[in-house]
């Protein structure tokens, strides 16, 4: 009897060891790494992530931009990236949304209350501060002009801070937090034991890279961190320097990112499928 409990208890610890495998989110990460001559090699490398020690931070993915084109390849990808927060909220990710200046939009919201509630953690000192610039970056030549601002537009747009809250085409669930503060999110990160994080959402050249809860800081500060790099745009003016097409400079900054900060995925190593590109790029 005792004999015939003990095969059942194992069987039971392989069928739940099986399940939990199978959970596990099996990613592609893909860096660049220099050789001699001075040029760089695109190389992958797989990883499987817990569930439960990953997050993944939407950044800015405002409801209007003061950028008419930015404002429409928003909501061009965010039925997509929808569809990717779902399935990995199912799977047991962590998500935060990140709409930067609009938090006055959520107060008394269960996802707020969850970031400004968290038990205040032990943070590295500038995690609550812009980082412009990673010492590994300084390898290198940043690959685009984005001094106009970065707009595409003819005639150019106005500037100004349309934006009130997140496009309401990303559901947010009770079981997620929201957050632009990088102090907060470090703490949302230490209490529930998150050792990886997904960026995606908008700009990569501006706000993914440099917000206080961005690539930079959370590669720094040695989290597992990747840029989701079909699920992200850039604010870049193909009329400035290096004169190509928008979406090859979003390309080109994920190449640098590749580079000297992060690696990078692709949102069909969850979804499946093949991953997302805008109608108006001309690789589609």
């Amino acid at each position: 009897m005792l004999r015939g409990l003990a095969l059942i208890g194992a069987v039971g610890a392989g069928a739940a060891a099986q399940q939990g495998k199978k959970r596990m989110l099996k990613l592609t990460l893909r860096s660049r790494q220099a050789e001699p001559g001075g040029a760089f090699r695109a190389t992958e490398r797989r990883q499987e992530w817990a569930p439960s020690q990953t997050a993944i931070i939407v950044c800015d993915m405002w409801n209007q931009h003061w950028c008419r084109g930015a404002t429409q390849r928003v909501g061009e990808v965010a039925p997509r990236m929808n569809r990717f927060l779902e399935t990995a909220r199912e799977r047991g990710v962590f998500i935060i949304h990140a709409a930067s200046s609009c938090m006055a939009a959520y107060d008394g919201t269960s996802a707020r209350l969850a970031a400004r509630n968290a038990p205040a953690a032990s943070h590295p000192k500038e995690i609550g501060q812009w980082c412009y610039r990673i010492p590994a970056e300084e390898q290198g030549e940043y690959p685009l002009d984005q001094s106009d601002g970065g707009c595409d537009d003819e005639p150019k747009c106005d500037g100004g801070s349309p934006w009130t809250r997140q496009t309401d085409l990303l559901r947010i669930d009770d079981r997620d937090a929201i957050s632009d503060s990088g102090t907060e999110i470090w703490n949302l990160f230490e209490a529930r034991g998150i050792r990886n994080a997904m960026l995606l959402g908008v700009h990569t050249n501006m706000c993914v890279l440099g917000r206080p809860f961005g690539l930079r800081n959370l590669a720094r500060y040695g989290k597992n961190v990747v840029l989701v790099r079909d699920l992200t745009d850039t604010m870049y003016n193909s009329r400035a320097r290096p004169f190509v097409n928008h979406f090859r400079g979003t390309d080109l900054i994920v190449e640098h990112i590749e580079k000297f900060v992060c690696p990078t995925i692709t949102s069909d190593q969850v979804l499946g499928g093949k991953p997302f590109r805008f109608a108006a790029d001309p690789d589609r």
